[in-house]
């Protein structure tokens, strides 16, 4: 694909469109480069760059800078840090804003990615903003994450553990020629021994000014696979909508007898201390929640906001491969598939990553309320 298709596939990214349906997947490797402010990441991108072009292999750069809460506007200062690479046709760089997105990436960052990727790029290399601990989006599409740290960082260390530590695949001492670096590497270790007991990721020293270690790093890099990616899912349908109600006997009536909605059925699910009643709605349901007790979800939800629309549930064949493709994507995901009102099996995605709605993903096992009937 030439430069300048590219670049206007990149900017209808950027506004929005989706990657062009048509573009292959591609087999370049995603290696997300994150890590707090001044570790030097932008320096060992360019070092990693050269590298990797001395081996042969294209490159493609997504670097992200967060855009100002006053104006909006973001400085995309990274190219001029990686000028030494804009005249070389195997490399492709593309600053981006972040755009009030959160988690070190802009809202495009990863649609960028996997475009590079698609347009024949050996590797795409996305460097995130360097925000601190609640950087961790790009370990759920990446192939490889790069925490990048300094040595001296002390306090800094802790206070990034509960983030980017866990999220490493490889650990980088940048600006290894401080003092500092035996110190750094055993707070590392030391936290690593408390949060992973076994698959510990390597930790290199690298000084990318001057390219000290960025060999053996991309010596690594070049040999990793690319991950499990997901593949696309059977039709999506629209199950039911699920809706917590203080009382059956009280709340039944008016789609009973005002809706004129078939009632099809009751039950209690004692795992979830719910009694529920579904209702016909054309190819759909209303599923109404009254709590068996106030400590169960619904009594608790109830308490919290009150009666309304709790969750909306939707329909597939093959709920573990969605279940795969949800957390190989990083989404958050609140129980394992197990069987609920009428004998679907069901899991619930954290409404943190659905956009603020609580989702419900069915399978269903040929139980008898689903086709309107009893």
């Amino acid at each position: 694909m030439r430069p300048l298709e590219l670049a206007r596939l990149a900017t209808a990214v950027e506004n929005g469109n989706p990657v062009p349906p048509d573009l292959p997947d591609g087999n370049g490797l995603i290696i997300g480069i994150t890590g707090p402010p001044g570790a030097g990441k932008s320096t060992l991108v360019g070092a990693l760059v050269t590298e990797i072009r001395r081996r042969d292999k294209t490159v493609a750069i997504v670097a992200v800078d967060p855009s100002s809460k006053m104006t909006g506007g973001a400085i995309l200062g990274d190219r001029i840090r990686m000028q030494n690479h804009h005249a070389d046709p195997g490399v492709f760089i593309r600053s981006v804003a972040t755009r009030g997105a959160t988690g070190g990436l802009g809202r495009t960052s990863i649609a960028l990615a996997r475009l590079f990727r698609g347009a024949g790029f050996d590797f795409v290399l996305v460097e995130t903003v360097g925000a601190g601990q609640d950087e961790v989006d790009i370990a759920a599409s990446a192939d490889a994450t790069l925490v990048v740290l300094v040595p001296g960082m002390g306090d800094d260390v802790q206070a990034i553990k509960s983030g980017m530590m866990e999220i490493a695949d490889i650990f980088v001492i940048n600006k290894a020629d401080r003092p500092g670096v035996e110190q750094t590497i055993n707070e590392i270790e030391a936290m690593l021994s408390l949060s992973r007991e076994s698959d510990r990721p390597p930790i290199f020293r690298t000084i990318a000014i001057d390219g000290t270690g960025v060999r053996e790093l991309v010596g690594v890099l070049v040999h990793l696979a690319p991950k499990a990616r997901p593949r696309p899912d059977a039709q999506w349908l629209v199950d039911h909508i699920g809706v917590a109600v203080r009382s059956l006997a009280e709340s039944l009536p008016f789609y009973t007898e005002q809706m004129g909605m078939k009632l099809l059925g009751r039950e209690t699910v004692e795992s979830e201390k719910v009694h529920v009643a579904m209702l016909a709605a054309g190819p759909s349901r209303i599923e109404l929640l009254e709590p068996v007790s106030p400590d169960s979800v619904i009594g608790r939800f109830l308490v919290k906001r009150g009666p309304g629309l709790h969750h909306v549930a939707m329909r597939v064949d093959d709920l573990a491969a969605v279940v795969q493709r949800l957390e190989l994507t990083g989404a958050k995901l609140l129980n394992k598939p197990r069987r609920g009102a009428g004998g679907h099996l069901y899991v619930f995605v954290h409404p943190g990553s659905a956009g603020g709605v609580l989702w419900e993903v069915i399978q269903d096992q040929g139980h008898q309320w689903i086709g309107g009937a009893l």
